[in-house]
């Protein structure tokens, strides 16, 4: 059986999302907010921020598919002042990125594993949703992606940016191991607690 490149991609990024779900589903809630390290976020950190790039990239890939940028779920429904969160606590984008490890900790405890899981799994079909809409020829055009920060990896600094011009297939090939990478680090925490750790292959 072939299966194009564009396919794959697209598949792939689901696949991830199952990942991360499964992961978030198969511990109790007591484990997916368990803090190993003053230094090292929980479980359930990870889902959320990955539920909150899935967010983003739904949200401006209809740039592509629509001609312009939708709401994000986050503030179309709310999501902050519903979970009660302190604005400008939540890092960049409200994703998690540069808050501050004690802030990260206490919001995944504030919040909680049902209602992280349930918002995950809304933003994670509605950028499967969005991705079924993609052509292939919509996988080269160029648009205002999920690229729009700056990254010191010395000082761990994350900042926002003006938005920068990606292309779709750069983005989702990003977003896939950006997933696969914070999957890995909910399986290691997952081997921590005592459990098998793999969910992944």
């Amino acid at each position: 059986m072939q299966i194009s490149a564009n396919r794959h991609t697209k598949e792939r990024v689901k696949l991830v999302h199952n990942w991360l779900i499964r992961a978030g589903e198969s511990v109790n809630n007591d484990q997916f907010v368990h803090v190993f390290s003053s230094d090292a976020p929980p479980i359930g950190w990870h889902l959320w921020h990955m539920a909150r790039f899935a967010d983003r990239l739904q949200a401006k890939l209809t740039q592509v598919t629509d001609g312009f940028a939708s709401d994000e779920i986050w503030q179309r429904e709310g999501v902050p002042a519903r979970w009660n969160l302190t604005p400008g606590r939540l890092g960049v984008f409200d994703s998690g990125m540069g808050q501050t490890h004690r802030d990260a900790q206490a919001t995944i405890a504030q919040v909680g594993q049902n209602e992280i899981l349930a918002y995950a799994k809304s933003a994670f079909d509605a950028s499967s949703q969005t991705l079924e809409r993609l052509t292939d020829a919509d996988f080269e055009k160029t648009y205002h992606g999920i690229l729009d920060y700056g990254y010191d990896g010395t000082t761990g600094k994350v900042w926002a940016t003006e938005p920068k011009e990606s292309i779709v297939a750069q983005d989702l090939v990003f977003h896939a191991s950006h997933g696969s990478r914070h999957m890995g680090m909910m399986e290691a925490l997952r081997g921590l607690l005592g459990t098998a750790g793999t969910l992944s292959v």
